[in-house]
């Protein structure tokens, strides 16, 4: 078994996806105009992540045809902290390739090469094979890549293999620790984009196809509601910074109401 945790981190020129909280800091020092800049970049940044997250989640990112997943192995608690065994499974994808994995955690500016020199099994587990000098090598040949996980509550972990011949890319990833609620068929997910919730992704799923919606979120004395609508898939998914003008941390509620169902999810930020 070859296992990894929280693995190095080698930058490289794969996706540069830059994390530019300190712009709305940086602005109010330059004048009004500066700042608005600060907070228009700041919000195009936030906007990139969410929307390159929901796509690499959704498989819209890889090499048609292929699919890879996190298959979870185990877990367990310890003195309150979670740990999740993940093997990774593909499909679609060639075995006669070399791959590398990379990572993209929610504290990393952009994806880093995590491991190098991986096979894909005949069933579609990833494998340091051990057979060849540029194979990587685990405790016996063939040796399932194994992954020991410790989320926080609604994290994301986005994992990526890239072919060495570059032709195949497949992106995947999970929730080990999911924020989820559930009314009747449908449900409601917070995702952790960013350590202390400065960014989120919401998920609505279990919809009726191309369903008008009510979407309301509070937090603090602040309150927000708007029509939406979800997709074709009875999904609906939306990015949000949930952080309130001067307050360090907090609550936010949120909802998604249809003519069936109408589920809540609440999480705290700031922490």
């Amino acid at each position: 078994m070859v296992s990894f945790g929280d693995c190095m981190r080698i930058q490289i020129p794969f996706a540069v996806l830059a994390v530019t909280c300190c712009l709305l800091l940086l602005a109010m020092s330059h004048g009004v105009r500066a700042q608005q800049r600060g907070v228009a970049d700041a919000t195009q940044t936030a906007a990139k992540i969410a929307n390159t997250t929901r796509d690499w989640l959704g498989g819209k990112l890889s090499t048609p045809g292929t699919t890879g997943e996190l298959h979870e192995v185990a877990r367990s608690r310890q003195t309150g902290q979670l740990g999740v065994r993940y093997n990774i499974v593909v499909k679609g994808a060639p075995n006669d390739q070399l791959y590398t994995l990379y990572s993209w955690p929610i504290n990393a500016r952009e994806p880093f090469e995590q491991v190098k020199g991986l096979s894909i099994a005949p069933n579609g587990l990833v494998v340091c094979a051990g057979k060849t000098p540029d194979q990587c090598v685990g405790d016996k040949k063939d040796d399932p890549v194994d992954f020991v996980l410790s989320p926080a509550k609604g994290e994301v972990f986005r994992m990526a293999l890239a072919s060495a011949d570059g032709e195949t890319k497949v992106f995947f990833g999970a929730v080990p620790d999911p924020i989820i609620e559930r009314d009747k068929s449908c449900s409601l997910e917070i995702i952790r984009l960013m350590p202390k919730f400065e960014l989120i992704l919401m998920h609505g799923k279990g919809f009726r196809p191309d369903e008008d919606l009510l979407f309301s979120s509070k937090s603090y004395d602040e309150s927000h509601e708007k029509q939406a609508k979800a997709d074709s898939d009875g999904a609906y998914v939306l990015a949000l910074m949930p952080f309130v003008k001067d307050k360090q941390n907090g609550k936010t509620t949120l909802s998604l109401k249809s003519e069936a169902c109408a589920p809540v999810v609440s999480f705290e930020w700031g922490k």
